[in-house]
């Protein structure tokens, strides 16, 4: 699916979890029957140099729910200030749905091994 939007604050919890996101604000809401989970993607964002891999949460973020759902992109070995910017997001592979995880070291874990999936795509 190709999502573009613009690049806006979250609640910090990737960035305190080791996982910093990207949240973007999309212009039109997901189509019907688009599901919600963990993704491998790519996402070329104004100004920066692109396209760059990331992993991409859609969805309610069920071990810590709180607000609408979003959409989160953790991209890989990248740390700038985007927020503002336009951004294209393209999702490539699904990895997994979303699930509550019993403690938030459990979720850190998980979120380890997923960009580690992501890392061996070679998406760019």
């Amino acid at each position: 699916m190709r999502i573009t939007g613009t690049i806006s604050h979250g609640k910090h919890l990737g960035h305190r979890l080791g996982f910093p996101t990207a949240n973007i604000a999309a212009d039109h809401p997901l189509a019907e029957g688009e599901r919600g989970g963990v993704y491998a993607a790519v996402i070329s964002i104004e100004r920066i140099e692109g396209p760059l891999a990331c992993m991409v949460n859609i969805g309610r973020h069920p071990t810590a729910p709180e607000g609408p759902p979003t959409i989160e992109a953790h991209i890989l070995d990248f740390d700038e200030d985007v927020y503002g910017r336009r951004a294209v997001l393209e999702t490539k592979a699904f990895i997994r749905p979303e699930r509550k995880f019993e403690t938030l070291d459990k979720l850190v874990e998980q979120l380890e091994r997923d960009r580690e999936a992501v890392r061996n795509m070679g998406l760019v």
